[in-house]
Formats: structure tokens, sequence, C-alpha cells
């Protein structure tokens, strides 16, 4: 069998090719441990799980990626933050809205009386006409104090209201 002899030429040129081959894999292999620890640094701020999961792709290689991306939290920190801001934001919401104590249907918060069972909700300040919660013990907005009788009304139905000859509406006891 005839030997076959390989140049000093061609031999160069085939190691060359085979470290361009390994650097290659050593770059794609380093940078999916880089993209591994990047990912996993968005979706948790545990370290130990940060370093437990970039240490396993790079030594499992795609196979670790494949088994990584199936195990990895589905969320990112961005994403769950923006997530729970808006349940908070929904929650807050519903919160604020005001229901009337009597008949539980939703008034609008600077409603006084209720309008479906006319339940006294608020009182109206003597100094300036807004609506004002009984508990406090000046309106805020005109530092008129909160007469102490007037708190005993609210929760309770309206009295009978009749019209004047003037068009004006008055309570009757």
């Amino acid at each position: 069998m005839p030997e076959l002899s390989i140049g000093p030429e061609i031999l160069q040129a085939l190691q060359n090719t085979a470290l361009a081959i390994i650097g290659y894999f050593a770059i794609i292999w380093l940078c999916i441990g880089i993209w591994t620890f990047n990912d996993i640094r968005q979706r948790t701020r545990n370290w130990f799980a940060r370093i437990l999961a970039t240490l396993f792709v790079l030594g499992t290689g795609l196979a670790g990626v494949v088994i990584y991306m199936l195990l990895r939290p589905k969320e990112t920190l961005r994403v769950n933050f923006e997530r729970e801001l808006e349940e908070e934001a929904l929650l807050q919401d519903l919160e604020e809205r005001q229901a009337c104590p009597v008949c539980k249907r939703r008034v609008h918060e600077d409603y006084l009386l209720c309008p479906h069972c006319e339940t006294h909700l608020k009182l109206q300040c003597r100094g300036c006409s807004r609506p004002i919660v009984p508990t406090w013990k000046a309106c805020p907005y005109c530092t008129t104090p909160v007469p102490t009788v007037q708190q005993q009304t609210i929760g309770r139905p309206a009295a009978p209201v009749a019209a004047t000859a003037a068009g004006d509406f008055l309570e009757q006891p």
C-alpha cells in the first residue's frame, strides 16, 4: 500500500482549520453560558440559582440549554413586577369604589345620599357645601367644625322631603 505523504503546508492548514473549528465551538459554548447567566438574572434574584443554572448549562452544553429552557421561571422579574403593579392598581381601584351600607349598591364618593334607598352617606359642610366624612372633626376645605349631632344621621334613611311654594326642598322631621 502506498504511503500518503502530507506536506507541511497541508498539515499546517489542517491544524489551523481544526483550531478554528475548536475556537468556534468554544466561543459558542462561552456565549451560551453568558446568555444563560443574563437570562436567569432577568428571572430571579437568587444568586445560587443564577450560578447553578449557568454552571449546569456550561457543563452539559446544548442539552443543558434545552433542559434549562424547560425548567427556567416563566416570567422575567420585570413582567412579574408589572403584573403585580397592575393587580395592585386594580385592587386599589376596587377598594376606592364606595357602596351604600344599607342596599350595598355602588355610589359615587361625593354623594351625600344613596339615590336607591335614600340613606345618608355623608354630611354637607355648612361652610363650603362640600361632602365631608362624619368622623372628621372639621371640614378640611374651609375649617368649619363638624357638629356631632349630624353624625347620628349617617347610615339611616333620609326623612321625607316636601316641596315648598318657592320650589326649595326641606326635610321634614
